[in-house]
């Protein structure tokens, strides 16, 4: 009865031992199919769309947890829309004879707003877990672009520029509301503003998605934010009886200092990685 019960805790320990080998096996088996990413052992190349527009990028390891991003992206959006909120009463009132009445005088002023998010952006992915190869990084770097985020822009077409001309107006009395805030044509019937921000631009963000992918394409998706500072409205269209209207109104943009990001990139890896120990 003894001797049975000695090789049956016998029969368990061997049977544990090798349960404990075989996990062991397997896990070093895992870790050495794992690629080793050693300094610009491989590249991927990617293409991207998001809030900061379209792109693509070239991304390379630095260490086997840290991979270097850089790449360009622009964003081709804009909206264009009608000013037709003219007011020529107080014009037309110091003109001797006019040739026209108010109600006469209807014109147009098309206006485009675009983004301006056209950059370029160095970043560094930091994979924490499972040697570098895992699908959750974080990210940190620059984005370098021009230090506007949105620019609105218009000009009289030639028909409403005869009318205004022949009526005898002067174009730099012509008021425009921008936003809340009123602004003076140009002489040459034009008119702008710009919604500056920083030029260089810090970025933080999370995501999925290796940067060099184990099969040749992968997928990631990001989440971050871009801190551009306090966004200030400049424009020479705007006069100095209206700037404490432009000083609210800047001091309204003061706490949008963030633009998010949202990013779906496909990424293509170029050289076949090896199995390292």
């Amino acid at each position: 009865m003894i001797k049975s019960n000695i090789l049956s805790k016998t029969a368990c320990c061997v049977w544990l031992v090798a349960m404990i080998c075989s996990v062991s096996f397997v896990q070093a088996k895992e870790r050495s199919e794992l690629p080793v990413r050693r300094p610009f052992s491989n590249f991927a190349v990617g293409v991207n769309a998001g809030t900061v527009g379209f792109g693509a990028s070239v991304a390379t390891p630095l260490w086997s947890h840290i991979s270097l991003r850089g790449g360009f992206s622009v964003a081709p959006f804009s909206y264009s829309y009608t000013y037709d909120d003219f007011d020529f009463s107080d014009i037309l009132s110091e003109i001797p004879d006019p040739s026209t009445s108010v109600a006469d005088l209807n014109v147009e002023l098309g206006l485009k707003a675009e983004l301006q998010m056209t950059s370029a952006h160095l970043l560094f992915d930091i994979a924490p877990f499972r040697r570098g190869n895992s699908s959750f990084f974080i990210s940190a770097g620059l984005y370098f672009g021009t230090g506007k985020l949105i620019t609105v822009s218009g000009r009289f077409d030639d028909a409403a520029m005869q009318k205004l001309t022949d009526c005898g107006v002067n174009l730099s009395d012509i008021p425009v509301e921008i936003g809340d805030v009123e602004a003076k044509m140009n002489p040459d019937g034009s008119v702008s503003a710009d919604l500056k921000v920083r030029s260089v631009k810090p970025y933080v963000g999370i995501g999925f998605g290796r940067a060099i992918p184990r099969r040749r394409v992968g997928f990631r998706f990001e989440l971050g934010a871009l801190f551009h500072g306090k966004p200030e409205i400049v424009s020479n269209n705007i006069s100095d009886t209206n700037s404490e209207e432009l000083s609210d109104v800047n001091k309204f943009l003061k706490d949008f200092k963030v633009y998010p990001q949202i990013n779906f990139q496909v990424t293509v890896r170029l050289l076949k990685d090896k199995a390292g120990k």
